[in-house]
């Protein structure tokens, strides 16, 4: 049986100030879906700008909660709200249209009760059940947006789905983070020009600094080159110079004042520019040459550090830092955001994530989850959010805000991985 919605689809943004709604989410509209509202109402381009409201936002997280619970990509979450846009303005209209069409999506009696039908939990999972029916093995994922939408809701005017999309993902990309963010503590680590240490406490959730900048009052006694962060009290940082020496800093101290005991020489050899830990990897770049190791214990020695292996050159970034075990992601000087999937010698997948404007960082961090900072050369620290880290997709990934304007003068920086979960 195919079931019709919204024949008229396309006329609720306009006019949906005629209709009854009822609530989206049972516990309330929040500050936060205020607050996201005004955000999204300077954002987006099309006949949603300037309509956004609480009602509007809380709708929006309900879906996309929905799409998140279900383990689903956010392109899903995506696909749903562009209907609901074109439909009902992502309103959940209560009041029976000539059709009898109600909710989110304009679902007639077919789809289920009225009360059915004005849950936003449930419509949402509807319009996904039915999707996911359409397009057996995932086809969705590639089908265009609009062509999915017509297919589940089979409506008059189907060209007007896919003109909603960009604004669809401005809405999941802004919305989700409030739906299934980051949450834990970054912890960063830093050289200052004089070699002294520094360590800096951010909360995930809010991107605001909880702890720091806390700092030694010993220095290294070296000039670093790279650094890499292997647990909470553990750092690996290389000498600048052609001799490569890398040196173990154990950390004893983060609370009051930095403390470190006096480096570990371990050997030499680690000429690279670049280092980057991902609980079970050290990855460094030099020349182009990007190398892995394995490190299995918390405090290594130069015995711990093994595997050495070349994964291949051409790898001319000019930050780098982990997202996750096996995934590097690093910036270019032209300004690329770029993610690599390294599998071993020669075998690897790169995704460009993005094409320019990320040559304004100088350092780029991740403590896992999606969540990453970038360091200005003026001192500022930026909060983006990648949905999906590990999709090679860069649709996802969307700015957060400031976590300060100025500041973070460091040289070097470095974040522990995996402090940050969803």
């Amino acid at each position: 049986m195919i079931i019709a919605i919204g024949l008229s689809a396309g006329t609720y943004p306009a006019t949906a100030a005629a209709y009854a709604t009822a609530a989206c989410d049972p516990a309330g509209q929040t500050e936060a879906d205020a607050a996201v509202a005004t955000q999204l109402n300077a954002t987006l381009g099309g006949t949603l700008r300037g309509a956004m409201d609480a009602h509007r936002v809380s709708c929006a997280r309900m879906v996309i909660k929905a799409v998140a619970q279900r383990a689903q990509p956010e392109r899903a979450a995506v696909i749903a709200l562009a209907a609901a846009m074109v439909e009902s303005g992502i309103q959940n209209v209560s009041e029976e249209r000539d059709d009898g069409s109600l909710g989110l999506f304009r679902m007639r009696a077919a789809w289920g009760s009225s009360a059915q039908r004005l849950d936003a939990t449930w419509a949402a999972n509807a319009f996904l059940d039915k999707m996911i029916r359409l397009y057996p093995d995932r086809a969705w994922v590639t089908a265009p947006i609009g062509e999915v939408c017509q297919a589940v809701q089979v409506a008059a005017h189907p060209v007007r789905y896919q003109a909603q999309a960009a604004d669809a993902q401005i809405i999941v990309n802004t919305v989700w983070p409030y739906v299934s963010g980051p949450k834990g503590v970054a912890s960063v680590y830093g050289v200052l020009p004089d070699g002294r240490l520094t360590y800096t406490a951010i909360d995930a959730a809010s991107g605001k600094r909880t702890s720091g900048p806390i700092l030694s009052a010993q220095k290294l006694g070296f000039t670093p080159k790279a650094m890499a962060t292997l647990n909470a009290d553990t750092l690996l940082v290389t000498e600048s110079g052609t001799a490569g020496k890398l040196y173990r800093v154990d950390v004893q101290n983060v609370t009051g004042t930095v403390e470190f005991a006096t480096p570990v020489y371990l050997g030499g050899g680690y000429t690279h520019d670049l280092l980057a830990y991902d609980g079970r990897f050290l990855f460094g770049i030099a020349g182009g040459a990007l190398r892995r190791y394995i490190i299995t214990v918390a405090k290594p020695a130069l015995a711990d550090i093994t595997g050495n292996t070349l994964i291949g050159t051409g790898f001319t970034l000019k930050t780098l830092t982990t997202t996750g075990q096996g995934w590097i992601l690093g910036t270019t000087a032209a300004g690329a955001l770029i993610s690599y999937k390294i599998m071993g010698a020669d075998l690897w997948r790169r995704y460009q994530l993005r094409d320019t404007t990320w040559q304004v960082f100088d350092h780029l961090l991740s403590p896992g989850a999606g969540l990453y900072y970038g360091r200005r050369a003026d001192g500022s620290l930026y909060r983006y959010f990648d949905i999906n880290p590990f999709d090679g997709q860069g649709a996802d990934v969307s700015g957060q805000g400031t976590v300060d304007t100025s500041g973070w003068t460091q040289t070097l920086l470095s974040a522990q991985p995996g402090t940050v979960t969803r």
